[in-house]
């Protein structure tokens, strides 16, 4: 790891050699973070009290201890995810372990292993995160909305080795009762004292440009008490007034004009707004709808056609000046703060000439002109795709943000991001775009599914792309959509549907003339036979694979002709077959640099392997062909072989590494979905019955999970489950 306190990411408060106040927070917070039973810390309260400030300088304490702190804003830098936490922890590791990072997250792995595995190469660091306005993914109650800001807090519950987190927030989060003992709160209910905020209001007004600095002491305690010494309502109140030079208002005129308008904040944001000129003014919402820092050369494009001859440069500089603005001069970056960010967009009409939708669409466009061309090796390579799309959506073009994602989908998807994936396309569920691109959008949230899991959640979606292709003569989408759906099928084992499902995207596939297409189609419809128990058939489908794979020579075509091969071959209980087909599929998937497929091909060479009496050496395959799935991002592969790897345990008499291993196929199975978590529950119990003792019960367990597997041939034959039951009843 690197040496020495490290602090990445901008600290979320600046002005802090000024901070006021908070000394009993400050400690609280420092003691709490010091408990080793506690792993997130909580700073709560309402906007504006201070809540950034405070987290900000406990964060400066830490560091000069020798804590490095990871900031992250869900306010200025967008929604914090576990990508997010992933590609900003990597400052903190050495330049060789940064790379290994970037490729385990390149991997197809589970998110969650992806995390621990990141906070487990970070063990010797110590190291906050340090959460931002967590708010904005929270619900009214405080429970994060996302899974995926469930996954990261769970993970931080969990690993003994990781990272503490220091939360800001309005909203107090929400977890599992379960886990109060391991989190603890700050909660700031009060301003700043009187004293405090009279010092802060004296200082806001240095040069006396607002007339505050001078102003009797009564009145500024009058102004504290008035906004309950909040501090962003002070800072806004002052730059209000300074920004003033027609009027030139007091303090009194300023608290009795705003007295009656709601929420004092709120209030004061917008007449310091309402005080720009007209052109300032379109610069500073032109920064609101970026909603995130970005260049002068961003903004002047986004401006340019709609105000031509505004010096977009001395608009910043006023906007800085007033300190309306904060500026990384090494970066030359403005932003807009959070809170003004807001009100400003608020302000803003849907519609017009200067609205939102305008607005969004140049915001939307300076992105698109930043795309880089694949092949892209990262998920940062595609950033720029990934902002175009929120601004589309934000604008309500909600059809070129369906292209836009469809451009980088299923990149995304093998990169291990699915879960960020089919978020953005749950973000355009039931909006309003043409046939064209809710084909697109369907289609690429079926897939996402089905990749990523539950494959229920796939179906409907991949049902109304059928419907709309079929409509419109896109055969493309039509077959990628019912080679999908039919695989889901299978995987549910509803067999006959998957069955007509997958024949006609034989028949599609063969339309759109690349063999590919066709060969996909005939390999998932002979597993499909395979999995209905008739080897002859699914035999025969092989022989429609071979005619592909001989005509075009494509490694990829061989390696579906021997995977399918194989299967059929378990069915049959052709062993030795089975296993040089399930040997040939992997060296053809390798071949062609095709990776997902190969632990389907390796559960399949373990059951033979086990059939033959080779425990060893099906111990040894099915352990690969889990990593495989589990590298790769397919639950369902990584399921499959740990089940098969936990009744290889089990007849080798190693029953608590059985356990194990039924553990973790539980775990897979409920990331995929579909029927065969049932199945691996029953395995577990049936163990667990065995090494409590209980042979009868473990034989009843045993028959259930027969009965659970029935239908799909990529489970260790029942008989095998039925035979061990008949023995449990006799010892």
């Amino acid at each position: 790891m690197r040496t020495g306190a490290r602090i990445v990411g901008t600290p979320v408060s600046y002005g802090l050699e000024t901070f006021k106040d908070r000394s009993e927070e400050q400690t609280r917070a420092l003691e709490l973070l010091a408990d080793q039973s506690l792993r997130i810390v909580t700073i709560s309260g309402r906007r504006g009290i201070g809540k950034s400030a405070l987290a900000a300088k406990i964060a400066e304490r830490l560091c000069s201890g020798g804590c490095s702190i990871v900031n992250l804003s869900a306010r200025s830098q967008g929604a914090i995810s576990t990508e997010r936490v992933f590609f900003s922890c990597l400052d903190l590791a050495t330049p060789e372990a940064a790379d290994e990072l970037r490729a385990l997250w390149a991997s197809q792995r589970a998110v969650d292993d992806k995390i621990h595995l990141l906070f487990a190469a970070l063990a010797s660091e110590r190291y906050i995160l340090l959460l931002d306005n967590l708010e904005d993914q929270l619900t009214d109650e405080g429970w994060p909305k996302e899974a995926d800001l469930d996954l990261l807090l769970d993970a931080v519950l969990r690993v003994r080795q990781g990272p503490k987190l220091l939360i800001t927030t309005q909203v107090p989060v929400l977890l599992d009762p379960a886990t109060r003992r391991f989190q603890a709160r700050v909660h700031l209910t009060d301003g700043l004292p009187v004293a405090e905020s009279v010092e802060l209001l004296r200082e806001l007004d240095r040069d006396g440009e607002a007339g505050v600095s001078d102003a009797p002491l009564v009145e500024l305690e009058k102004t504290a008490k008035r906004l309950h010494g909040v501090p962003r309502a002070l800072e806004l109140l002052v730059g209000a007034m300074a920004s003033d030079h027609l009027t030139l208002p007091t303090l009194a005129e300023m608290l009795t004009d705003y007295a009656s308008r709601g929420d004092m904040v709120d209030q004061l944001a917008q007449d310091r707004y309402r005080r720009l000129d007209e052109l300032t003014r379109l610069t500073l919402n032109v920064l609101a709808v970026f909603s995130g820092p970005v260049s002068a050369e961003a903004v002047a494009w986004a401006i340019h056609p709609l105000a031509p001859r505004l010096d977009v440069q001395s608009a910043l500089s006023r906007l800085v000046q007033i300190h309306m603005l904060s500026v990384d001069r090494r970066r030359r970056i403005y932003a807009l703060h959070p809170m003004d960010a807001d009100i400003a967009y608020r302000t803003l009409a849907i519609e017009g000439p200067l609205g939102q939708q305008v607005l969004e669409r140049r915001a939307a466009g300076w992105y698109s002109r930043q795309h880089k061309q694949p092949p892209w090796r990262s998920v940062v390579d595609v950033d720029s795709y990934r902002r175009e799309f929120e601004h589309r959506l934000r604008a309500g073009d909600y059809g070129d943000a369906a292209f836009t994602l469809d451009q980088v989908s299923e990149f995304l998807v093998w990169q291990g991001s699915h879960r960020e994936v089919i978020a953005m396309h749950l973000a355009l569920r039931n909006k309003p775009i043409g046939d064209i691109a809710k084909l697109a959008h369907l289609v690429g949230y079926g897939q996402a599914r089905h990749i990523g899991g539950p494959l229920e959640d796939a179906i409907p979606a991949l049902r109304e792309a059928i419907e709309i292709a079929e409509r419109i003569g896109d055969n493309r989408q039509l077959w990628r959509a019912l080679l999908s759906l039919g695989d889901c099928y299978r995987g549910l084992r509803q067999l006959d549907e998957a069955s007509l499902i997958l024949a006609r995207a034989v028949d599609v596939g063969r339309e759109v003339d690349e063999p590919r297409a066709e060969a996909h189609a005939l390999l998932v419809l002979s597993l499909t036979w395979s999995y209905r128990g008739d080897p002859v058939e699914a035999l025969q489908v092989c022989d429609r694979l071979r005619e592909l794979a001989s005509r075009t020579a494509d490694p990829r075509i061989r390696g579906w002709l021997s995977d399918a091969t194989s299967a059929a071959c378990i069915v049959a209980r052709r062993w030795e077959d089975a296993i040089q087909a399930a040997c040939q599929a992997v060296e053809g998937y390798n071949a062609d640099n095709y990776p997902e497929a190969v632990g389907y091909a390796r559960n399949t060479e373990g059951i033979a392997l086990i059939a033959l009496g080779r425990n060893d050496d099906a111990v040894e395959v099915l352990d690969r062909g889990r990593n495989d799935g589990a590298e790769f991002g397919f639950p369902r592969a990584e399921g499959l072989c740990l089940f098969n790897l936990a009744w290889t345990y089990w007849i080798s008499g190693r029953y608590r590494d059985a356990q194990q291993a039924a553990d973790q196929a539980v775990a897979a199975f409920r990331r995929s979905g579909g029927t065969d978590v049932a199945a691996s529950e029953m395995l577990r119990c049936a163990i667990d019955e065995v090494l409590a003792g209980n042979m009868a019960d473990a034989a009843i367990a045993l028959r259930d999970t027969v009965s659970l597997t029935q239908g799909n041939s990529d489970f260790v034959p029942g008989e095998w489950l039925l035979t061990e039951a008949d023995r449990l009843d006799q010892a």
